[in-house]
């Protein structure tokens, strides 16, 4: 058994692009919400790789998810670079990550739930390839040494950012937290459902939605119907 104590080469050790942390918009969450969660305190995720196993807490594996389904065609700028709208600056690639973060944050928080909130939570729950997660751990304190200018640090430290603005934000419906199905299509502009049908999250429809406009919770408003977004306690 081994542990990535920590677990601090995924996260920490990303040289900070900019300095802007961009917080959620919570105009559409609860009012009576708190900006704390206490989701990576209650347990860790056991990850079954091929040389071991690994345990992580709920926001690093929410990332590593994410690095694992962003589709590998996906170009991402520092975060520096934004587009600038009527008396705004948006940034599509953070409400892209940010509504990308949230759902990878519900279906893991929602196994757990499933699983009468263990300690440790298999990751085989839920049904999603672990990919060599480790590597992703050991790949990034590469870029953090020798490569901090290249395209796959800047998606590491982009993801970094998506996950620290939505800490602890799930998907909720009448006060649970809900499955949140998500898919690659191809090509990128292909639209293959109606809003709402519930087909899930298309990761590459859903990039286009942010380069449109749409923010991270127009992006999930699109996809799932008659939820909310709250901070879980």
């Amino acid at each position: 058994m081994r542990k990535l104590t920590g677990i601090v080469i995924f996260i920490v050790s990303l040289p900070l692009i900019g300095s802007i942390l961009i917080k959620p918009d919570k105009r559409v969450w609860k009012e009576d919400e708190d900006d704390t969660s206490v989701i990576n305190e209650c347990f860790e995720i056991a990850v079954r790789e091929d040389v071991g196993t690994f345990y992580y807490k709920p926001e690093i594996l929410t990332g590593l998810m994410m690095y694992r389904a962003v589709p590998g065609d996906t170009i991402f700028s520092g975060s520096e670079d934004y587009i600038v709208r009527i008396d705004e600056v948006w940034d599509p690639e953070q409400e892209y990550l940010k509504a990308l973060a949230i759902v990878c944050r519900s279906n893991i928080v929602y196994a757990w739930e499933a699983g009468k909130r263990p300690d440790v939570l298999d990751f085989d729950r839920m049904q999603f390839e672990a990919a060599d997660f480790y590597r992703i751990v050991q790949t990034n304190a590469v870029y953090a040494r020798v490569l901090a200018d290249e395209s796959g640090c800047i998606r590491l430290n982009e993801i970094r950012r998506a996950v620290d603005a939505t800490q602890g934000a799930v998907l909720t419906r009448d006060g649970r937290v809900i499955t949140a199905p998500f898919f690659t299509t191809m090509p990128s502009d292909m639209l293959v459902s109606e809003p709402g049908d519930g087909d899930g999250f298309s990761l590459n429809y859903a990039y286009e939605l942010a380069v449109e406009g749409y923010d991270f919770y127009e992006i999930l408003k699109y996809f799932y119907d008659d939820f909310r977004i709250t901070i879980y306690e």
